[in-house]
């Protein structure tokens, strides 16, 4: 029988982005996506802390509306910098490192409407230099989309728009990842064996592999 690992958080209706985050916070790493997921990275691995990162380019400080709120410029610097850090990227505080992470904002498209079902897409740009040089080592465009039905409407669009957030962080950890042996492909983005169901309490599931 497949089995399934939930995790319940209870939310309110109208629950905060900050609610919202400690339910379901933005970081992949641990969690399943397809074809592969992120994993953090072997003592031996090239960039193994060695990415410095910089602020999320092109972010407004809010995003979503006062009665849907998603997320905010803090929350995804805080996200992002957690991410490399527990996938064993981030340079320790310091220590000198060989590559710098760019992540340009480029938009999120979640719309409201009635009906019974979500769909949002994240899109971010993902650049990494070599500090010694300048030298562009890696760059990506990544678009990844998150689905859910059923549910209160308003804690769906969140967790949906969230749920494609997080999918595009976990796309770039695993791309850098292999970009460092020559494997990164062409499209990064991964698609997340999980469902986000907004109903109370609500529910996120993941689909082991």
């Amino acid at each position: 029988m497949r089995r399934f690992l939930i995790l319940v958080a209870g939310l309110a209706a109208c629950a905060s982005t900050s609610t919202l985050a400690k339910s379901f916070p933005l970081n992949p790493i641990g969690l399943p996506f397809a074809p592969d997921s992120p994993k953090p990275l072997a003592p031996d691995h090239p960039l193994y802390h060695q990415i410095a990162l910089d602020p999320v380019a092109d972010m407004p400080s809010k995003v979503g509306s006062f009665l849907v709120p998603i997320t905010s410029a803090k929350e995804m610097n805080e996200a992002l910098r957690d991410t490399l850090q527990r996938a064993n990227m981030l340079a320790p505080p310091g220590a000198q490192a060989k590559a710098r992470l760019v992540v340009r904002w480029a938009g999120l498209n979640a719309p409201a409407k009635i009906s019974f079902s979500s769909e949002a897409t994240a899109r971010l740009s993902y650049s990494l230099i070599k500090i010694e040089n300048g030298q562009e080592l890696f760059r990506r465009d990544i678009a990844t989309v998150s689905r859910s039905t059923g549910g209160d409407a308003s804690d769906r669009l969140k967790g949906t728009a969230r749920l494609a957030i997080l999918t595009n962080l976990a796309s770039a950890v695993l791309c850098l990842d292999k970009a460092a042996y020559g494997q990164a492909p062409a499209d990064c983005a991964l698609t997340p064996q999980a469902s986000y169901h907004a109903r109370r309490p609500a529910t996120v599931i993941f689909v082991p592999r």
